[in-house]
């Protein structure tokens, strides 16, 4: 019942009990399948309450205080801290006595104490590896200390025999879907927060949805909240009904669905004038706390584990619950601004606390062990051009910081230096970036001039900027010239691509994207047009070939075609790093990396292969250490652009300035600007 966020070391005793789910948590494929099995006007989902009366109280309250006809569902492990047998049963008859409306469901603590012989799998929370060793340990002990109690009670545990695992309900003529874990494990953690990370497994639970006919899912166990919205519909982790959920706060949540918003909703979402929402389980702290504390002393397992987080809230943010589609409300707004005026507002990430954060780790440089890999090759076959800073979006994963009010922009004898060493040293290909490359005043015309001096040109456009009028026409010039364009379209999700780069961000490009294929790209063989994909969070890509498939099909259900997709790691530089910083989830993020590190993704590496151009001519080893202002230096000292141009027989070949941040490139399948850069077997 506890997400990774609160993980320790990895696995090393525990291999089954508290680790595993059993055979018989596997929820059949057609348990969601057919008619809703209850229908209600407002539904209440409140999982995890783990024996805290206080907290059903609250929410027998907030049935009661509506108009229409209610229902609320409890999605398992409504016991977990009542581990005396008067406790267990008083909550039973509470929930008993408050009447049909009230459905209990059985989560993995349930279908334990439920079973007459013990199968060795502990709790049965089937803890990922990234949860302590103790941490499995203390849960296994809690489970034992409440299984002896009830043991004792055959007729308690009787209780539990025909509970079901899961539950449909017509909700204003929607259908919502209700489990514990997952859609196939009581215990399954497919979707906690961190599976959800995944674009795959959203693609995954989208199908799911669709198949089943619902509008709506939710499940909780991970004990960390998180919501979005698919195109099929929304789904939630409701989280904890007993405990907080986020730091400095003392209420836990459950999810209301209902045709009209709830006036104290946390946060939330509308579709198609249904209102999925995460209210506050407003119940009465004090006297849980000391009702806690007279069950379980300082030592026991349940206070090392929870005590600090019934007190405080666990670390995590309430934005850490939202990937797309779902907002805070007003009630989190005014809290959040309430805290503010209390604690005054959190110091913004600057770039030297990035540069710090990396350099707290172990150096890059200390993990090759091939020399080879530390210099250039001696002709490189690409010069990447950095145009401009400017652009019409400020995307979260930026490493460059590009946004609307930047002004920096290649000069005419920049671009003309470039034109000369790329044709002088017989390169093949001109990489365009920015920022929005064309946005620089100079496009059209240095695409003329690249087009007849090499034999391939790229430019990388998020092409919302195509959609405006004033840039519409570089759809005619790239067009004309074979400009191979590589598309920024970072989720086939509209809600998860839209809150990474903003507004209407995901229509719009895949609007140009139409009309690309209008003009044969992606459909022709000539005209190329590939897609760049980033994670939203701080996590590796998937596998490239399996997302190439993913967004092929959902591109291609929605008439889109393109060439290739390259899957690109984010690098914990620039506003991504300040927000990894700010979000305190920087070290956890480079530790990936770095766990993740690759020797057989260093051969590829794009700085061995290319020569990065600034916008004010300086030369880099590639378009992170640009941003990061770490010049390139040859045998001669520091390079620009002038420097080759005017003298073409000085060496390109060169010494790579390496940095923590390299780790992006060589962790798992290895990352670079044509995508991953070693196979996955």
């Amino acid at each position: 019942m506890s997400s990774c966020a609160a993980s320790g070391s990895k696995r090393r005793l525990f291999k089954d009990a508290g680790r595993v789910c059993p055979v018989d948590y596997h929820i059949p494929a057609d348990s969601f399948s057919g008619a809703p099995q209850r229908s209600c006007e407002v539904l209440y989902v409140a999982g995890g309450l783990y024996g805290n009366p206080f907290a059903f109280d609250a929410i027998k309250k907030m049935v009661a205080a509506e108009t229409g006809e209610t229902l609320a569902v409890f999605n398992g492990d409504m016991h977990w801290f009542d581990k005396t047998a008067d406790n267990f049963a008083a909550l039973e008859r509470a929930v008993a006595d408050a009447g049909a409306r009230f459905v209990p469901l059985v989560g993995n603590v349930e279908a334990e104490l439920r079973r007459q012989v013990d199968v060795g799998v502990g709790c049965g929370c089937a803890y990922p590896d990234c949860t302590s060793d103790e941490s499995v340990s203390r849960s296994n002990r809690i489970h034992k200390m409440l299984s002896i109690a009830i043991d004792e009670h055959p007729e308690l545990k009787e209780l539990l025999v025909d509970r079901p695992a899961v539950m449909t309900v017509s909700v204003a003529g929607r259908k919502v879907g209700i489990s514990h874990g997952d859609e196939k494990l009581i215990g399954g953690w497919d979707c906690s927060r961190e599976s959800l990370q995944d674009v795959l497994r959203q693609d995954e639970l989208d199908r799911f949805m669709e198949a089943n006919d619902l509008d709506v899912f939710t499940t909780t166990h991970t004990c960390a909240p998180a919501a979005l919205t698919l195109a099929r519909g929304a789904f939630v982790n409701n989280g904890a009904a007993g405990l907080p959920n986020f730091r400095g706060e003392r209420f836990g949540l459950a999810v209301r669905i209902a045709p009209a918003p709830h006036p104290d909703a946390l946060f939330g979402c509308e579709r198609d004038g249904l209102w999925v929402q995460a209210v506050p389980v407003r119940y009465d702290h004090d006297a849980y706390l000391a009702w806690f504390d007279e069950l379980w002393d300082e030592c026991s397992p349940a206070a090392i584990s929870y005590r600090d987080r019934i007190v405080n809230g666990p670390d995590d943010r309430l934005a850490d619950s939202l990937p797309g589609g779902f907002s805070p409300c007003e009630t989190a707004r005014r809290e959040a601004a309430a805290r503010r005026a209390e604690q005054g507002a959190p110091a913004r990430a600057t770039k030297r606390d990035v540069r710090l954060a990396l350099a707290r780790k172990l150096y890059f440089e200390d993990v090759l062990d091939n020399d080879a890999w530390r210099t250039t090759e001696d002709a490189p076959r690409t010069i990447q051009v950095n145009i401009t800073a400017r652009c019409n979006l400020a995307c979260a994963h930026c490493h460059v910081e590009s946004n609307p009010s930047r002004t920096e922009a290649m000069s005419r004898p920049v671009l003309e230096a470039v034109l000369k060493v790329a044709r002088d040293r017989g390169m093949q290909t001109i990489d365009i970036t920015g920022g929005s490359p064309e946005m620089h005043p100079d496009i059209e015309w240095f695409l003329e001039q690249a087009a007849s001096t090499v034999e391939r040109v790229m430019v990388r456009s998020n092409l919302v900027i195509l959609a405006d009028p004033a840039y519409a026409r570089m759809m005619d010039v790239y067009e004309r010239l074979g400009v191979e364009i590589v598309a920024s379209l970072p989720n086939v999700f509209e809600a998860q691509a839209d809150a990474q780069r903003g507004g209407s961000a995901f229509d719009e490009t895949l609007s140009i994207m139409r009309k690309l294929n209008e003009r044969g790209y992606g459909i022709d063989g000539v005209h190329v047009l590939d897609v760049a994909f980033n994670p939203q969070e701080p996590v590796l890509p998937p596998d490239q070939d399996k997302l190439e498939e993913m967004y092929r099909r959902r591109l291609g259900g929605l008439g889109i075609a393109f060439d290739r997709l390259f899957a690109m790691a984010n690098n914990p530089i620039g506003r991504y790093g300040a927000s990894l910083i700010e979000a305190n989830a920087f070290d956890a993020y480079l530790d990936t990396l770095i766990d993740s590190f690759n020797p057989a993704a260093c051969e590829g590496m794009m700085c061995r292969h290319q020569l990065s151009v600034g916008w004010d001519g300086r030369v880099y080893d590639c378009d992170f250490n640009q941003a990061l202002g770490i010049v390139a230096h040859d045998a001669r000292g520091e390079a620009t652009i002038f420097d080759y141009a005017a003298d073409p027989e000085r060496p390109l070949k060169r010494a790579i300035a390496f940095g923590n941040h390299c780790y992006a490139c060589t962790a798992g399948s290895g990352s670079s600007c044509g995508g991953t850069l070693v196979q996955r077997s």
